[in-house]
């Protein structure tokens, strides 16, 4: 591989001196005869081939790539785990500490530990991040449902996406009124399904965007 890069680099080199040299020779306005153009438009055809090559073989582009979804799914790996270590936590309105949270204050609380501040209330948190299908949902993504009340309209409840499975249905964490924080499966076939209203992605794809 190293072989190649560097007689792949030597052809890049050579192209580049190639074009310099053809344009050097035309110091004047004036037109150059045919054949002096095909020689700057082979070392202009060269010096691409060459960076196609390069793009190909060189295993910095692609790493870099890696680099980011490596590092994104650190993260959303680091989000989930924080949210688990706070399983059984008793369910307290307003409250958002280990002491007791109340569903928005549970996730205002995760995500701040990562550098992200939410708004206090689900229903502010629902107007922030990126809107995202329910098919689409990674760990990490909000999910939002009406509240008692069963008003399709207004949110009353927030919870976290932990897990996705292959079928798109997912676990999702929350601090619910009569358990605290748990885990719970959705679809459920009822009382979230049914209260369901959309979900918002607080952290986008692209960790440096």
């Amino acid at each position: 591989m190293n072989k190649l890069i560097i007689s792949v680099l030597s052809i890049f080199i050579a192209g580049i001196f190639a074009a310099v040299g053809a344009k050097a020779d035309n110091p004047t306005p004036y037109k150059l005869p045919s054949a002096h153009n095909a020689a700057v438009e082979a070392s202009a055809s060269m010096m691409e081939n060459s960076f196609e090559t390069v793009r190909a073989f060189t295993p910095f582009a692609e790493s870099s790539i890696e680099d980011a979804t490596d590092s994104n799914g650190e993260l959303m790996n680091q989000l989930t785990e924080l949210a688990s270590k706070y399983l059984g936590t008793r369910y307290r309105r307003g409250s958002a500490s280990p002491k007791g949270f109340d569903c928005s204050g549970f996730v205002g609380f995760v995500f701040k530990n990562f550098g992200f501040n939410l708004s206090r209330s689900s229903a502010s948190q629902y107007k922030e991040g990126e809107k995202v299908e329910k098919n689409d949902l990674r760990p990490g993504d909000l999910m939002f449902f009406s509240g008692r009340s069963g008003n399709r309209s207004r949110v009353g409840h927030v919870a976290m996406v932990v897990d996705v499975n292959p079928d798109g249905s997912c676990t999702f964490i929350h601090a619910s009124t009569s358990q605290g924080v748990v885990y719970q499966k959705f679809p459920d076939g009822g009382y979230y399904s049914k209260r369901y209203i959309g979900a918002k992605r607080i952290i986008p794809a692209d960790p440096k965007a």
